[in-house]
């Protein structure tokens, strides 16, 4: 009897994968489910993977650079967080040793590729004509089942263009992190930097945004307002500001004192405001932070969260595309027969015509994110809040346009000219299959004809300046990053959480540390390349050249390993000189980081975090001369919350431990804030 293992990319799936496929035991070894199918011709095996079970490693010895000498291995050697992973590398192990052919289940990306074809080529090393690939993009019982009974051929062009993007991640990361860091050994000093493929010209977006707010000098302009006792209406000429001091004073004073205004035009325009389009990631993470304020990276985690509940598709997708195969009417029909949405999904099914809004991108191996229909039992807040979203925006996009008007009034006073504008909603159309999610502007001005004369109730002359560039927010850098080709759909949000972790930027929306400007000016003068948009493009599509078989993973790697030793060449040259750069940043933003607030027992004292051999406390900056001080807790991560506590005034921290929730307090053990600690 032959026997074949399938390998799922987690515990769960590869339990949805056997309900699907039929009857089957469960065979524990190791303390790890596998899933047993057989039949009179042969036995399927269904084992999980636990994510990814094998990462690359430098297959020599020492702590230098440039390294290019890199090996798979089991992650459990080389990560102390991934211990866990070792019982399933010893399952799989057994279970592929005793298999004849292989079938990789794990989710039909590049990362689920790398993920099957390690478990499966390292363990056993099998020719490629002994392994096929399960495609699938929903783990509802139909799709997969379809998927078991048309599966493909081995997927060389997708494994090898995933292979070969960990291969340049590793060469981009390690080296030039450490040669950052080697570079501030130098000079005597020890800082945890980072930089990558992706990161560094991610990092440059935001630091050319910080200096663009930080160089920003604002203009002065002046605005005119009629304010009348339902809306209000503003000067305008050619432009609606007036750049001139002089100008708005006279428009002012020959309008000031008026108490009528005469309608001199009304405007009306009707146009159509557009169905919505299908969610891709991106524009998921967008929506779920402009409605919940869920971050991109939180976002992608929750939707992971729900395909692997069955409950939506595979959500990692760039395809803003619905295909007519998925079964529109089929889906409606098993959404309609949840509480929450039967009325909208009868009123999509009322309609004469059932097809949906495209967007433009498309994903050749997922369609765009969409419910599966299949009913969710229990889901906590925010994945409930994420799995409406993505049901009605499914809804919404079978919508017709909804249908608004506009409406500008001329008001006339002195020979001046006032506008009061308001836009209005006709027909809903697709608002009703959205809210609340809706976001439109609603404003709408009393009735009024031509030559009508309105009561004034004043004027008022306003001064304001011009505003800095907006910076990004978590969501809008994500947004960024995909206009501009950087990373990929399943990276994006991992790599702006990196640069928070490396204290590179802070807060949202995001602002660049002193630390994050020095890399990058370091990086900009010394050596460029590491911050090239182009050449991470280049890679990029170079990295779809391999998926589709037209150029090879040894020649896209030679030429990116020839690019890199030439940079850091350069960069060793200059090692010393660049280290002394960022040393000075280091020690400065180390220095602001301990900074918690001015002393209330001395006059200009700061206090400060001081840390010793015997651990760490408050203390002021005043020492000897004031001798105040507080205790901090003894482990977790302290950052200053630039604010005070109410009751005791001293300086509130935020303490942030691992694997456990932070939590916020002041600095004083004797505030009435912790009597019930």
């Amino acid at each position: 009897m032959e026997t074949t293992v399938m390998v799922g990319e987690k515990p769960k799936v590869a339990s949805r994968i056997a309900q699907a496929l039929g009857d089957y035991s469960i065979k524990e070894n190791r303390g790890v489910k596998n899933y047993v199918i057989e039949t009179d011709e042969r036995r399927i095996i269904i084992a999980p993977a636990v994510g990814h079970v094998f990462n690359l490693e430098q297959s020599s010895e020492g702590w230098t650079y440039p390294v290019f000498d890199v090996e798979w291995a089991p992650i459990f050697k080389t990560s102390d967080d991934a211990g866990y992973v070792k019982k399933y590398y010893n399952n799989l192990k057994d279970q592929i040793e005793k298999a004849d052919s292989y079938i990789n289940a794990c989710d039909f990306d590049l990362e689920g590729s790398v993920i099957g074809y390690n478990v499966i080529h390292h363990i056993a090393d099998p020719p490629e004509e002994r392994i096929q690939r399960m495609k699938f993009s929903t783990l509802t019982t139909g799709d997969l089942q379809d998927a078991f009974d048309d599966l493909e051929s081995f997927d060389e062009g997708m494994t090898q263009a995933g292979l070969t993007r960990h291969v340049l991640d590793f060469y981009y990361g390690i080296n030039v992190s450490r040669a950052l860091m080697q570079a501030v050994r130098e000079n005597n000093r020890y800082k945890t930097l980072s930089t990558g493929r992706v990161q560094g010209p991610t990092l440059k977006v935001l630091a050319d945004k910080e200096r663009a707010i930080q160089e920003f000098e604002p203009d002065p302009y002046w605005e005119v307002y009629l304010r009348h006792s339902e809306f209000d209406a503003q000067w305008e000429d050619e432009e609606d500001r007036i750049w001139n001091e002089a100008r708005a004073e006279q428009v002012f004073a020959e309008v000031e004192g008026e108490k009528t205004a005469a309608v001199t035009n009304i405007k009306k325009n009707d146009y159509k405001h557009g169905t919505p389009i299908p969610f891709n990631l991106t524009g998921l993470q967008s929506e779920a932070s402009s409605q919940f304020n869920i971050s991109p990276k939180k976002t992608q985690s929750l939707a992971q969260e729900l395909y692997e509940q069955g409950l939506i598709s595979y959500p990692r997708t760039e395809s803003q595309k619905l295909p007519a195969k998925l079964g529109y009417e089929k889906l409606l029909g098993k959404l309609k027969k949840q509480d929450d949405y039967e009325e909208l999904a009868e009123k999509v099914l009322d309609k004469d015509e059932i097809y949906p809004r495209q967007g433009k991108k498309k994903d050749d191996a997922h369609p765009a994110i969409y419910p599966t229909g299949e009913h969710p039992s229990s889901l906590s807040k925010q994945q409930r809040q994420v799995y409406d979203l993505i049901v009605k925006r499914f809804f919404a996009v079978f919508g017709d346009s909804a249908k608004r008007r506009t409406l500008t009034f001329t008001l006339e006073v002195n020979g001046h000219e006032f506008k009061a504008k308001s836009k209005i909603t006709l027909e809903r159309n697709w608002f009703d299959l959205y809210e609340p999610y809706v976001n439109v502007e609603e404003a709408e001005l009393p009735e009024m004809e031509t030559g009508q004369v309105l009561d004034v109730e004043e004027f008022e002359l306003m001064e304001k300046e011009t505003q800095p560039p907006r910076r990004y927010s978590q969501s809008s850098i994500v947004n960024e990053l995909e206009k501009r080709n950087l990373g990929t759909k399943a990276t994006r949000a991992a790599t702006v959480d990196r640069l928070y972790s490396r204290n590179y930027i802070d807060n949202n929306p995001i602002e660049v540390t002193e630390l994050g400007l020095a890399i990058v000016e370091t990086l900009e003068e010394r050596c460029p390349e590491l911050l090239s948009e182009e050449l991470t493009r280049e890679f990029e599509e170079k990295m779809e050249s391999i998926r589709d078989e037209e150029e090879t993973s040894e020649e896209v790697i030679e030429e990116a390993r020839d690019e890199l030793g030439e940079v850091l060449a350069k960069f060793k040259e200059e090692e010393k000189e660049i280290g002394a750069e960022l040393v000075e940043t280091i020690d400065s933003e180390r220095e602001r980081r301990r900074q918690l607030g001015p002393c209330d027992q001395c006059d200009d004292g700061t206090l400060r975090i001081v840390k010793t051999d015997n651990g760490r406390f408050v203390g002021c900056s005043n020492y000897p001369d004031c001798e105040n001080t507080y205790p901090l807790p003894r482990n977790g991560k302290i950052e200053s919350l630039d604010e005070e506590c109410e009751e005791c005034h001293t300086p509130r921290i935020k303490v942030i431990r691992k694997g456990r929730k932070p939590y916020d307090m002041c600095i004083d053990p004797d505030c009435p804030t912790k009597d019930d600690w």
